[in-house]
């Protein structure tokens, strides 16, 4: 969260949260659509990347070299283009980078908890967490389906959580500005 939420009054904060906390649920209920604009911003993303590559190539084509940056970049183009027209593709593709991310995390889940097990008494407790962590996603990475829900849960999450935060900032900076506003009087 940036420092400039601070400086907002206490309500504006509130109603962000309060929106944040409505994004979730609508989050929570869509998997299947959020994650569709999820790779549809992705692979817009990818395209205009590409595309300020080919416009830069012109802008300095007297430097001399740049023609393979004019072919990478139009290679980026292209290819957000497919990401954008081929979006089944572009969500499989998210979904397993996502499932192969959580496999790793799993792993060292484990593999920490194993070391640290002589030294600290809730050990199993990473272990439990990885190995959940290693289904899901082996899960994930097998089952596009799967994946979706997977990534639709945590984004869900991510949003409610941060909701949640600025609900609950609001309301401490009400009671500070009202204690501070007395103490002032």
């Amino acid at each position: 969260m940036k420092l400039a939420a601070f400086f907002r009054p206490w309500w504006m904060i509130l109603i962000q949260g309060i929106l944040l906390i409505a994004l979730s649920i609508f989050i929570f209920g869509n998997p299947e659509t959020v994650i569709t604009a999820l790779a549809f911003w992705l692979g817009f993303a990818v395209f205009f990347t590409g595309v300020v590559g080919i416009v830069a190539y012109f802008i300095n084509r007297k430097e001399g070299d740049g023609f393979y940056s004019l072919l990478g970049s139009s290679a980026i183009s292209l290819i957000g283009i497919l990401m954008i027209l081929k979006l089944f593709a572009t969500i499989k593709a998210i979904t397993v980078v996502f499932g192969i991310l959580l496999v790793i995390v799993a792993v060292m889940l484990i593999s920490g908890s194993v070391s640290i097990r002589k030294r600290w008494p809730y050990w199993w407790i990473l272990t439990i967490l990885g190995c959940g962590a290693l289904l899901t996603g082996f899960k994930s990475i097998m089952d596009v389906y799967l994946g979706v829900e997977n990534l639709s849960i945590i984004i869900g999450l991510s949003v409610l959580f941060s909701g949640i935060g600025m609900v609950c900032l609001a309301f401490i900076k009400k009671i500070i500005t009202k204690v501070s506003s007395e103490s002032l009087s």
